[in-house]
């Protein structure tokens, strides 16, 4: 009686410690990045054990994590710079107006840490198992794979905003380095796709940015200037949620419903590069690959805003950036 106590015990405790987690952005493009980096550092379910950046600019958005990161109070977390590149085509230009926000003094000290190793290096240091939530091109992840093995054995699960499973609509993350995606949905890793299907239902509506702009707190504030940025001057521009939605379901994987399957990634034909194509598990060949990936199909939506508002409205939970400074 006394073990069977004693486990139930240590089962609580096991299940109140807060999940560890490696998160991959393209931060600078979209804001929603910005806006799932917010919510993974005010949650207390998770635990953020590194942050890498993956293409185009790469130096330019760990800068952007760095600066976020300062107003959070929590720039003790690693950060790694992946490759510009994805593992085939070229690297891609534009004015990313949320890099304006950036200062001389925006620079992550140290020598710089490669992505790839920050990755490998923090997933076989680690006691626990990891998951790891990608909101970018997959790029960094499936050279990681590819160069170490071993972690497979260590990743909890890979919790993906990328794809769109019920529809035949390439989605950008996982179009924009379609082979590394194809690695990553081949390697055996148990993976949660957030996609399209679900993330366009979420949206920031005007008095969700209302209730942030009066939060008043620095962290708040340096959102809410992203958002101004990314607007670039469109009033009735608000965020569709993607990529915090990904990072909800690594907290919270109720928010979603999701069906098991296989998915396969078309690089072959330009028409169609990108699809992803979902095969569900009752319709597998039996003697193939089991199946590995549980795709979002429904969403509590409602649910799923009142979570992020509530916590990107919160003060800091580490304390923040001190006094009533304003980031320009």
């Amino acid at each position: 009686m006394k073990l069977a106590v004693l486990f139930l015990i240590l089962a609580g405790l096991a299940a109140a410690q807060p999940t560890p987690i490696i998160f991959d952005t393209d931060i600078g493009d979209d804001i929603d990045d910005a806006l799932a980096l917010a919510l993974a550092l005010q949650s207390p379910e998770l635990d953020v054990k590194a942050i890498t950046t993956v293409i185009d600019r790469t130096a330019l958005r760990s800068r952007l994590v760095w600066k976020e990161l300062g107003v959070f109070g929590r720039q003790e977390i690693p950060i790694g710079t992946g490759s510009d590149e994805p593992l085939l085509d070229p690297v891609r230009g534009g004015r990313q107006p949320q890099f304006d926000v950036l200062t001389e003094a925006d620079v992550v000290p140290g020598p710089p840490r490669r992505a790839v190793d920050l990755i490998i290096r923090t997933l076989l240091d680690s006691p626990r198992k990891v998951t790891i939530v990608p909101v970018g091109p997959l790029t960094n992840i499936a050279l990681a794979l590819k160069t170490e093995p071993r972690i497979k054995d260590k990743i909890e699960r890979i919790v993906l905003m990328g794809g769109a499973y019920f529809a035949p609509e390439p989605e950008y993350n996982i179009y924009r380095d379609r082979i590394a995606a194809e690695i990553v949905f081949r390697s055996g890793v148990p993976i949660t796709g957030v996609g399209l299907d679900v993330t366009r239902r979420c949206k920031l509506a005007p008095a969700d940015f209302a209730r942030l702009k009066t939060a008043g707190h620095p962290s708040s504030d340096l959102l809410v200037r992203l958002i101004e940025l990314w607007r670039d001057n469109d009033a009735n521009r608000l965020p569709i949620l993607h990529d915090p939605l990904a990072m909800a379901v690594a907290i919270e994987p109720s928010l979603v419903e999701t069906e098991t399957g296989r998915v396969q990634v078309e690089t072959a034909s330009p028409m169609l590069y990108g699809l992803t194509l979902f095969t569900p598990a009752d319709r597998l060949p039996k003697d193939g690959p089991a199946p590995n990936t549980a795709v979002a199909r429904n969403v509590n939506a409602e649910r799923f805003v009142e979570l992020l508002v509530d916590r990107l409205s919160a003060r800091p939970r580490s304390g923040g950036a001190s006094g009533n400074e304003r980031h320009p």
